[in-house]
């Protein structure tokens, strides 16, 4: 899957609850997702927002020039990124179909 349609996936399940977990240091947050302005990046930003924590910051940094794959397993999208991988997953609802490649 290529960058475009990796940020397709995550923007698909905008306003829905997900799973993001920030490996290698196996960081897990939920919430429900939406996106942030990312105006002057090559790039999307994602934060997730949970009524029973105060969340700050972003959950999911996309950037075309770190990223380097991404795949679609079931409800799991895991995309290599520098050093890093992100996986995030639709919780409690079987998730969407990939976005039109």
């Amino acid at each position: 899957m290529d960058f475009d349609a990796a940020v397709a996936q995550v923007r698909s399940w905008c306003e829905r609850t997900v799973e993001v977990v920030l490996e290698p240091d196996h960081s897990v947050m939920s919430g429900r997702l939406y996106e942030i302005d990312s105006q002057g990046l090559d790039g999307a930003l994602f934060a997730v927002d949970h009524p029973e924590r105060t969340t700050t910051g972003v959950a999911v940094a996309l950037f075309r020039d770190a990223f380097a794959g991404a795949e679609l397993a079931g409800d799991r999208l895991r995309i290599a990124q520098g050093r890093n991988e992100i996986t995030v997953r639709p919780l409690g609802e079987t998730a969407d179909p990939p976005p039109d490649r």
